[in-house]
């Protein structure tokens, strides 16, 4: 018998309703485009409308795109465009403190799992947001001036695309210890893996 998922109606109400009041605020923006304000609750709004689709969605995310590729050196390249930098701020603005609540980092392969999935959801998360907000200053670029994008470029720099740089920064490592435990516990972690398709 094949189990249909209950709710779902509803989550894409959700999900085709919030997409749409985003997609207003974007095409009638209340504010100047070029302004701080613009520049801080767009980003905003749109973590938010991401973490509902990636809440009721729950996609898989299984595209080797997730991989580390030759060009990153297992993520070593990340290093010198200032991601550990960037960590040492999130950590100093307690933002990591909260996520860890959130996503919590222990000698448990169903956690550490978990947790590298959760870095394959942010990153998801960061790259559209990135593209929606790329798209936005190309348009206030041609529309206004390059000088009115700079908040623009600011804030997507800063809230999205180092955030994607940290994930790439850290999965490599999440992978190395996941695969390790793996080797040592092949039986335990078939199992692990049965459990994880399953909660995701």
């Amino acid at each position: 018998m094949i189990k249909v998922k209950q709710n779902t109606f509803l989550e894409c109400v959700i999900v085709v309703t919030t997409t749409g009041g985003v997609g207003f605020l974007i095409l009638f923006p209340f504010m100047r485009m070029s302004s701080l304000t613009y520049g801080i609750s767009l980003n905003f709004l749109l973590m938010i409308w991401m973490s509902i689709v990636e809440t009721l969605l729950r996609p898989e995310l299984k595209s080797s795109y997730f991989n580390c590729h030759r060009i990153e050196d297992e993520g070593k390249i990340y290093k010198y465009l200032g991601v550990r930098l960037f960590r040492k701020l999130l950590v100093l603005s307690n933002w990591e403190r909260s996520r860890k609540k959130e996503t919590p980092i222990r000698k448990s392969l169903v956690l550490l799992e978990y947790y590298e999935y959760r870095t394959r959801t942010s990153e998801f998360g960061h790259v559209i947001i990135a593209i929606i907000i790329a798209i936005i200053t190309v348009y206030v670029c041609m529309a206004y001036s390059f000088k009115q994008t700079i908040w623009l470029i600011f804030f997507n720099v800063f809230l999205n695309i180092y955030p994607i740089i940290v994930q790439r920064y850290n999965r490599p490592r999440v992978r190395r210890v996941i695969n390790k435990h793996k080797l040592k516990h092949p039986n335990f972690a078939k199992e692990i893996d049965n459990i994880v398709k399953f909660y995701y």
